[in-house]
């Protein structure tokens, strides 16, 4: 059924359900699980600017920083077949690009569920993502407490 499922994590919340989940379905079909990190490069660094710290230097930075917050995600959800990967560029379509060239077979992955003008002006990856997939996207909505918004 499935072979490979990705896992998109953003670097603002690493939600554990969609990887609980994704753990959950592996489990039953053999599929490796693949927890994948984008490095948004469209934001400068505002180091780059004091010249404090290289531009190359500050995405290796980002690449090992989101490495060991995707392994110990992965640890803490008891994933151990996981295998974590961080790219560069924009978020939806490397998530879209990656699950094409490794043949991904389902993404899942979480949702803000944002809406209205906050939605219009920054846009949805999960939306981009569902839209231009070339597999089938689950979509786990975070409850509040999630989204860092308190109970």
């Amino acid at each position: 059924m499935f072979s490979k499922i990705l896992v998109p994590q953003d670097f603002t919340n690493l939600a554990r359900r969609p990887l609980e989940l994704a753990r959950d379905l592996a489990a039953v079909t053999g599929a490796e699980v693949v927890v994948l990190a984008v490095v948004d490069d469209s934001f400068p660094n505002p180091d780059v600017f004091s010249f404090q710290m290289p531009w190359a230097d500050y995405h290796r930075h980002l690449r090992e920083l989101a490495t060991k917050k995707l392994n110990a995600l992965a640890e803490q959800v008891g994933t151990p077949q996981v295998r974590v990967q961080v790219v560069r560029g924009k978020p939806a379509a490397k998530i879209v690009e990656y699950a094409s060239e490794e043949r991904c077979d389902l993404i899942i992955m979480a949702t803000q569920g944002t809406r209205g003008l906050r939605q219009a002006l920054l846009g949805s990856v999960a939306r981009r993502v569902v839209h231009e997939a070339p597999c089938p996207v689950m979509l786990i909505r975070l409850a509040g407490e999630e989204r860092g918004e308190g109970e």
